[in-house]
């Protein structure tokens, strides 16, 4: 894919259409790419699930770490060293 396509929304595009594919959502993948004129060129990260389900899963470790220290340890970890002390139930 080259530098000019990295917009944010045509970028989430090809990513959301990456990852119906990889889903095997086969009709819906064909359907967006055709309605969103999503391009059919490779992503720049391909990750075996599809990057969003790869991004999805570290952003919901480490979002339900912030109330819920047992959920995974190593983002309770992550989450100490990179705030520290922060309150997220008042944040």
């Amino acid at each position: 894919m080259s530098q000019t396509n990295w917009e944010a929304d045509k970028m989430l595009d090809v990513y959301i259409h990456d990852y119906l594919v990889k889903r095997d959502l086969k009709a819906s993948a064909q359907a967006f790419q055709a309605e969103g004129k999503v391009s059919s060129d490779p992503v720049a990260i391909d990750a075996p699930g599809g990057f969003l389900f790869e991004w999805w899963s570290v952003f919901w470790d480490i979002f339900i770490a912030r109330t819920n220290e047992k959920h995974s340890e190593v983002a309770a970890s992550y989450i100490e060293e990179t705030y520290g002390g922060v309150d997220f139930e008042n944040f």
